[in-house]
């Protein structure tokens, strides 16, 4: 219950308000437990001494007939009993369950034998049924074969049916006997060892009895005989006190046999009512009612039982510690008669006083060894009637889930008297037990005399020190080193490339394990250490609650306020000055970590509500669980469950009303144009008290909309999420396929398309603003950069970074002539051919800023540059200014050089193919020249559909997905086109990658020209890759130095490789004629086919010939 209120109070379901406040319906079941008469027992004033018969007589209790005695409390609770007790006075509960037990062995054995004599009359029954099967096969035309088969078929399943019935009715039965079996030879068991303790007591009596009687005859005889006055008045004294032994010891005697009565009674009554209730728990659960009401009136007799139990058990104790000093005064005195007359009196009235005084301590070491006897049977009749009324709330406890509503009325209507007594009764009994808890453990505390010469004890004490210590030894290595171990493993995290993406994430992650670490040790210390401590005191065990309670709250609220607060402010140490807010931002970690907190204040606000509702949480988990451990299921644990779930309602009303106005704001921002009358009461209302409905109504909206948002990010726009789609597309399409469909087009049918079609998806720089795709990410990157860069005239460059044919010459183009005139003028240039060695790297720049002369170094050029106009720069493919060979990096580090001299004046844009950079940062890391590394993210879906749409407006042809769609019902056709043109566009994103070079081209292979004249869509066809995989090391080798470098020729490729110019000139043809590669004829560079791109990249990276 208690963590659905905490989901309900997170969620804010307001609609509960109603079911909270609504009162418990009354019901017939209520008016029937107010009828139940209560248990009889004996009043709380009673004497100690008295005790009844019944279930919960205390064994060392004298026995005296009278009114309101065990005798007729035994009968009135036996009327409350069982049945079979109503039914048959005259037996005894012994002999009713023999009785039951003879009873159910005769059911079982009826149900056993009607079961065998179905399973024979089956046998029969298919004999009969082969025969006339046969005869049907032989006549099959024949109605009376027919109609005698379907006779013999349902009579055979009748008696399957019958067979089963009576077989189930025997296992029930079986199980049933079996239980009273155990019952009563539990029963037998316990008797004879409570017969086995009798008779020694009662052996024990008989003796003291017969040394009493010899020890009263022998004083008379000696009285009568005596002569002398005094000597006769000690010997009267003598006889007093023997004839008061003899009587003690027949009382104890007659103590015994009554004991021995009574608790072979209490265990018959005992089983017999656990059997009855264990019985009841196997009915349905809508045939409870009774056995709830049977049970109730059994607890309460247990708890009657309890009570008395426990009060003769203390007054035990308080008689044994009245007759401990009078034992020691008799001692004393016989000690000082002893130094008074000596061990051998030497005349008749000092022996008759002596052994007058022996009988005095005789008398006191009887009623001692009494009492005491008296204290142990009924501590140990405390035990029993403790575990009994424990197995009474543990029948409960399991019918509870189980209960309709007219036996939940009887336990938790608060219109019930008998409820009421029930849960006050309860609540009675707990508070009794702990007293009497806190009272022994009180009395072990203030005699240490015990304790301290027992070597378990210290034992004990030494496991406690040992644990200390290694708990305050955990605590110190947990705040010493476990915060450097987390920098450290922070630190190789980070390290890792494709984790410093998320290097935020990583950073918040480790503060909360920093934060957590202390608590955590502190958790498992309390922990272990309660468990140590449970071993000698149980009572510890509800501490565990206590230290569950507080490491929850702990840990959630640390986490929170690492997560919301700024650092430093989590602990609640922060402070408004500024130099408390320099020493924050001065880590590097934290100043990563800050760019995704909330604002402060918000983020005060949402500790706070954090912290009310997890107290609130807490609270509702743990009081009413404190009050069912004490009363179980009872109307005060009811109570105390709907106080919480009506304080739900004031909780969830003040966290909506802290967090009005940013729910408003966010449900006007979601919902502003779809609803807008909606968020204008929302706007208007907020700050009213009734307007808490409207913001709740409003939370529940964003919160849709914010779980909706966040499920098609992380759920189904994911690229798992993808790949599944497209594979079961890429599945119908192939099983069409397999049906006859045409699905995958040819490489003949790709010639049908038109050429003034092909010619708009030519791959070259886009010029044309209808066919181009708005992608501002290259634009604004540079636009922020320089917007910087003009600030503070510092990290006046950047590089644009990305793979081939996403764009990027496009986006640049786009730029240059976009560029304000007041930024100065701009420049736009692209690199034809490698750049090789510091010569060509100064002509470069010489070229670039129109010099008069070349430059003869790297500090002459940074001179001239300084001298021209401040002006923008873009080069595009600047992959071009290294090979990878020795020497072959002078022209990329002086280039990078003046760039990075030179960036306070002039604004630098650099493009690079993404495996050139990667490879240029991993042979020595070169970003740091630069003020900004730009990643040209991949295209989208929707934007690579744009891509080809855009173009397709430009030509009257028209499109068809006809051929793709799998099935479809009369009505949805277009549907079906829709949402499969819809999968081939993903399918074309997922395989391409988000590269729209690659997308136009296998465009262009799922083309096909009909017979009507349109263009039909197919599944794409794949290049073979038969050539590809049979490639050796050597051509790999070749193939990764081209794709590094852009584009490469067969010189450069050899020096690269360190091959023979022959054998790359020899690859180089051999791919260009598989179509692998493509070669500029004017110039002799190869570069990557588009149609062999991705599967080359992929096997590169497979092979690990590839740097990213």
């Amino acid at each position: 219950m208690s963590a659905v209120r905490g989901g309900v109070a997170i969620a804010w379901v307001l609609a509960l308000v109603a079911v909270f406040l609504c009162p418990l319906p009354e019901s017939a079941a209520q008016v029937m437990v107010d009828q139940v008469p209560a248990t009889a027992g004996a009043e709380e004033g009673d004497d100690v001494s008295g005790t009844t018969t019944g279930e919960g007589a205390s064994e060392g209790d004298p026995q005296e007939p009278g009114p309101g005695s065990s005798a007729e409390t035994t009968a009135e609770s036996g009327d409350e009993g069982s049945a079979e007790a109503r039914s048959a006075p005259e037996l005894s509960p012994e002999d009713i369950s023999e009785a039951r037990v003879e009873a159910l062995r005769e059911r079982v054995a009826e149900a056993e034998a009607a079961a065998s004599q179905a399973r024979v009359g089956g046998e029969v029954d298919a004999r009969v049924r082969a025969f006339l099967q046969a005869r049907l096969e032989e006549e099959p035309e024949s109605r009376v074969a027919m109609r005698e088969w379907i006779s013999a078929t349902l009579g055979h399943a009748l008696r399957e049916a019958r067979a089963e019935s009576a077989q189930t009715l025997a296992d029930r039965s079986a199980e049933t006997l079996q239980a009273v079996e155990a019952a009563l030879q539990a029963q037998r068991e316990a008797a004879s060892q409570v017969d086995q303790e009798a008779a020694e007591r009662l052996e024990r009596s008989q003796r003291a009895q017969e040394a009493a009687r010899l020890a009263v005859e022998q004083t008379r005889e000696r009285e009568r005989q005596e002569r002398d006055a005094q000597i006769r008045q000690v010997l009267a004294r003598e006889r007093e006190i023997a004839e008061e032994l003899l009587a003690i010891s027949e009382q104890e005697g007659e103590q015994i046999r009554s004991i021995v009565e009574e608790r072979r009674q209490s265990e018959a009554t005992f089983s017999e009512r656990r059997v009855e209730v264990e019985e009841g728990m196997t009915r349905p659960d809508g045939k409870l009612a009774e056995v709830v009401r049977q049970t109730l009136i059994y607890r309460r007799a247990a708890r009657d039982d309890v009570k008395r139990t426990v009060q003769g058990y203390r007054a035990a104790e308080r008689q044994v510690a009245d007759l401990t000093p009078r034992l020691d005064e008799a001692r004393r005195e016989l000690e000082q008669l002893l130094q008074e007359v000596g061990q051998e009196p030497s005349t008749e009235l000092a022996t008759r006083r002596l052994a007058l005084a022996k009988l005095q301590v005789e008398l006191a070491e009887q009623r001692l060894q009494i009492a005491r006897d008296v204290r142990d049977a009924r501590r140990a009749r405390n035990e029993v009637n403790l575990q009994r009324r424990a197995f009474f709330d543990e029948s409960l406890e399991a019918m509870f889930p189980r209960l309709g509503a007219e036996a939940r009325a009887m336990m938790l209507s608060p219109r019930s008297d008998s409820a009421w007594r029930d849960a006050l009764e309860g609540v009675r009994v707990g508070v009794l037990l702990t007293i009497d808890t806190l009272e022994a453990r009180w009395k072990q505390i203030s005699d240490p005399g015990t304790m301290l010469t027992s070597v378990a004890f210290w034992g004990w004490v030494m496991g406690v020190f040992w644990r200390v210590i290694a708990i305050l030894i955990a605590l110190w290595f947990a705040r010493e080193y476990a915060p450097r171990a987390v920098q450290w493993g922070l630190s190789q995290l980070l390290a890792r490339r494709a984790l410093r993406k998320a290097a935020g994430g990583l950073i918040k992650a480790a503060q909360v394990v920093r934060a957590l670490i202390v608590p955590a040790v502190l958790y498992l210390a309390a922990t272990h250490m309660t468990d140590y401590l449970v071993g000698a005191l149980p009572e510890l065990a509800y501490a565990r609650w206590v230290i569950d309670a507080a490491a929850i709250y702990v840990i959630v609220m640390r986490i929170v306020k690492t997560l919301a607060l700024p650092r430093g402010e989590e602990a609640g140490t922060a402070s408004g000055s500024p130099g408390a807010a320099t020493v924050a931002q001065a880590h590097t970690l934290d100043a990563l970590a800050q760019g995704g907190l909330v604002e402060e204040s918000r983020a005060r606000r949402l500790v706070r509500s954090v912290r009310v509702v997890l107290s609130f949480w807490l609270l509702s988990h743990y009081v009413p669980l404190t009050v069912w451990e004490l009363t179980g299921p009872s109307v005060i644990w009811w109570l105390a469950d709907r106080v919480f779930w009506v304080a739900l309602v004031v909780l969830v009303y003040t966290v909506l009303w802290w967090w009005r106005d940013d729910i408003a704001q966010g449900f006007e921002r979601l919902a502003g144009e779809r609803l807008p009358r909606a968020t204008v009461i929302v706007r208007e209302h907020r700050n009213r008290p009734y307007g808490v409905l409207l913001i709740g109504l409003a939370s529940i909206y964003v919160a849709v909309a914010e779980l909706a948002r966040w499920v098609r990010a992380y759920v189904v726009e994911t690229e798992l999420s993808r790949q599944i789609s497209n594979f079961i597309f890429r599945k119908k399409i192939e099983i069409q396929r397999r049906e006859g469909g045409v699905a995958e087009v040819p490489e003949a049918a790709q010639s049908t398309v038109p050429e003034r079609y092909r010619s708009l998806f030519a791959d070259r720089p886009l010029y044309d603003e209808t066919v181009r795709v708005d992608r501002r990410g290259v634009a604004d990157a540079i636009a922020a950069r320089r917007e910087s860069w003009t600030k503070v005239r510092r990290k006046g460059s950047m590089a644009i970074v990305g793979e081939a044919g996403l764009g990027k010459t496009s986006e640049l183009v786009e730029v240059v002539r976009a560029w304000p005139a007041e930024h100065g003028p701009v420049q736009y240039a692209t690199l034809a051919q490698k750049i090789s060695g510091e010569p060509a790297a100064l002509e470069l720049i010489a070229q670039l800023f129109h010099l008069p002369e070349v430059p003869t170094c790297r500090e002459e050029a940074v001179e001239w540059l300084r001298r021209t106009p401040p002006r923008t720069i873009v080069l595009d493919d600047c992959h071009h200014l290294f090979l990878r060979h020795i020497g072959g990096f002078r022209a990329v580090d002086l280039f990078l050089d003046v760039v990075h001299i030179t960036d306070d004046h002039h604004f630098w844009v650099l493009v690079f193919n993404r495996f050139a950079w990667s490879y240029l940062n991993r042979v020595r890391a070169r970003k740091h020249y630069f003020g900004l590394v730009h990643e040209v993210a991949p295209w989208s879906e929707q934007q690579i559909q744009q891509l080809v749409r855009s173009r397709d407006a430009k030509i009257d042809l028209p499109i068809s997905f006809t051929d793709l769609v799998v099935a479809h019902q009369s009505g949805e056709f277009s549907y079906e086109v829709i949402k499969t043109a819809n999968g081939y566009f993903r399918l074309l994103h997922e395989f391409s990658q988000g590269n729209p070079r690659v997308a136009l081209t296998f465009w262009l292979r799922s083309l096909r020209m009909d017979a009507s004249g349109r263009l039909q869509v197919g599944l794409f066809s794949r290049p073979a890759t038969a050539v590809q995989q049979s490639l050796t090391d050597q051509y790999l080798f070749a193939l990764a130095a081209i794709v590094q470098h852009g584009s490469l020729n067969a010189e450069q490729v050899a020096r690269i490789t360190n091959s023979d110019r022959g054998f790359c000139e020899t690859a180089i043809n051999f791919l260009y004629e598989s179509d692998i590669l493509e070669v500029c004829q004017r110039q002799g560079r190869a570069t990557l086919s588009t149609l062999y791109f991705r599967a080359v990249l992929r096997q590169l990276r497979d092979a690990n010939f590839l740097y990213e």
